[in-house]
């Protein structure tokens, strides 16, 4: 039904913006309505209710426990469903089995069959009424899950959990990474509502809830949630924590206390030590999945060599380059953390950070150590960047702005000279152009492979 794959993804959004005009702006609670994708999925036949699902949602850090239970679960020996918004650089990146992207025309194919019922479903809206975009790909992916006969499939929630489309799937296991004060246009402003909203993916049906290391807050609201709906909680520091880590120039060395096992100092191969945090959840849920303690083998093959794309990323060469996605304080400590790990004699940031975010708390945290800085945007119509940021920048060190990331990258480049280093850090779709810019494929992730 389809032309052509730019024909499909237009259609994806089509929903969304034929809606806008009647839409008035308000937090999600008021704007998003998971039960259309839940109605729709049952027109489907309810693929989602066939197959082994597991939610991640929280604030920093769930896309890459995602990619790292999926690497443990493929290790183990399943065939693997990944499912993971935005995406980079190839809208296919979204829907992957055991590393390797949906083929456009299987994406197509399938969007064809979620046409028919989502049409007829939507003949009955208001004009304010919407299937979102992320729910509609969710669709899909469950239906290429299904048609791929995989074991168990890692579902990243979008900004939220308790309003997000994609929490109308149905689950058994679920994870919440750290919930920070983010997106407060849309989930309220403060802590305890975003940490409501994210504790809406406790639900009733989960075997199990894993909490990842949480501010005191957040963790009193998810526990609370946890009670109410009946669902064991498995909490970092009380049921399981890292034990120690070490931020190498080329992994992150660290021992994991699990549940089930002590796992003994292993590198894995994503950089920061909240990366051994995000370990730590995925090894526990992977356990509860399981039912078992992993091998240490299976766990030092899944993480010793994964690599995640964007996310503290170290490209070699001269000069070096680290391309980061943080976009407030906390993010650029764990960028920063990343940069002080690599050896380098001179600095030069490339820093995009939209608006609407905590650009001067990241400029804050990153400026001292810079000795250039250059301010650029990214492509994302979408996005507005702020007309401050130079003036900001410039009490820091030398600074100036480039229209482009290219022109911005080369300024950079200039400025680090051949024993320096470039960081690139900023909001999802800058570092997509970056990885772009290095011509890094973003589309068919390397298998991670039984070790058995």
């Amino acid at each position: 039904m389809f032309d052509s794959f730019y024909d499909a993804v237009a259609y994806v959004f089509s929903s969304y913006s034929r809606s806008k005009p009647f839409r008035s702006p308000g937090y999600d609670r008021d704007t998003r309505d998971p039960r259309h994708l839940r109605r729709l999925l049952d027109c489907l036949g309810s693929p989602d209710r066939e197959q082994h699902n597991i939610k991640i949602t929280g604030s920093k850090g769930k896309g890459s426990t995602s990619r790292m239970l999926a690497a443990l679960l493929e290790a183990q020996g399943y065939r693997v469903g990944l499912f993971t918004s935005p995406h980079l650089i190839d809208f296919t990146e979204r829907i992957r089995v055991n590393g390797l992207a949906i083929p456009e025309t299987d994406f197509m194919d399938l969007l064809s069959i979620v046409r028919e019922p989502l049409e007829a479903l939507q003949a009955d809206f208001t004009p304010a009424q919407y299937f979102g975009p992320v729910g509609i790909v969710a669709a899909v992916a469950m239906l290429y899950f299904a048609h791929r006969q995989t074991d168990v499939n890692v579902i990243e929630l979008g900004r939220g959990a308790r309003h997000d489309d994609v929490n109308a799937l149905g689950a058994e296991l679920a994870a919440v990474t750290p919930v920070l004060l983010e997106h407060t246009r849309q989930l309220g402003p403060t802590l305890r509502d975003i940490s409501y909203s994210k504790a809406g993916v406790i639900t009733k049906d989960l075997r199990a809830v894993v909490i990842g290391r949480q501010f005191p807050e957040p963790a009193t609201v998810l526990r609370s949630e946890a009670v109410a709906m009946g669902v064991p909680l498995v909490a970092y520091g009380a049921d399981f924590a890292v034990q120690a880590a070490e931020v190498l120039s080329s992994g992150t060395k660290c021992s994991i206390r699990s549940p089930r096992a002590e796992y003994a100092p292993m590198v894995i191969g994503p950089l920061g030590a909240h990366q051994a945090d995000n370990a730590a959840v995925a090894l526990t849920v992977a356990e509860l999945f399981v039912g078992a303690p992993l091998a240490e083998r299976t766990v030092r093959h899944a993480l010793g060599g994964l690599r995640l794309l964007g996310r503290g990323q170290v490209l070699p060469g001269t000069p070096r380059v680290v391309i980061d996605a943080a976009i407030n304080r906390e993010s650029a400590s764990c960028a920063r953390e990343v940069i002080l790990s690599q050896q380098y004699t001179r600095l030069a940031l490339v820093i995009g950070v939209p608006a609407d975010k905590d650009y001067r708390g990241l400029l804050d945290v990153l400026g001292p150590l810079a000795d250039f800085l250059v301010l650029t945007v990214a492509r994302n119509p979408y996005l507005t960047f702020p007309q401050d940021a130079l003036d900001a920048a410039q009490q820091y060190c030398p600074a100036l702005f480039r229209p482009t990331l290219t022109e911005a990258i080369e300024a950079a480049t200039r400025a680090a000279e051949p024993g320096g280093m470039v960081a690139i850090i900023g909001t999802h779709s800058l570092v997509g152009e970056a990885l772009e810019y290095y011509a890094i494929p973003t589309r068919d992730l390397a298998p991670i492979g039984s070790v058995e």
